[in-house]
């Protein structure tokens, strides 16, 4: 698939993943905030969606097309507590348990098998 063509997919799944999400971030509770990074390590770009949600209750999402072997802040997560954190990669999820402290900086990462970790 061409470069232009291709950014053009991800850019096109980026922004329905998000309006289908319908939120950016929601409410804060006064904690400290948690400051927020994905980094692509593959050398493949991908479209990333991440959501963080309290059961039921989605808290927080936030979406970026990524270039190959790159990284970017995004907005901070304003709540302590024990989360679901769904990382869409490409429309493939991933949901790992993590707990936000408010101190420590969440990494979310994917590697070049578009596999996702969590690491403070």
């Amino acid at each position: 698939m061409r470069p232009r063509i291709r950014r053009f997919t991800l850019c096109v799944l980026v922004c329905t993943l998000a309006i289908s999400a319908g939120c950016s971030v929601i409410a804060t509770n006064g904690d400290s905030p948690t400051s927020l990074a994905i980094t692509n390590q593959d050398n493949t770009g991908h479209a990333v969606v991440v959501e963080i949600a309290d059961g039921e209750r989605l808290a927080y999402s936030e979406g970026r097309i990524m270039e190959g072997e790159s990284s970017t802040e995004i907005d901070a997560f304003n709540e302590t507590g024990k989360y679901h954190v769904r990382v869409a990669v490409d429309g493939s999820t991933t949901t790992k348990t993590f707990t936000f402290e408010g101190d420590d900086p969440l990494t979310i990462g994917i590697d070049n098998s578009g596999n996702v970790t969590l690491s403070t």
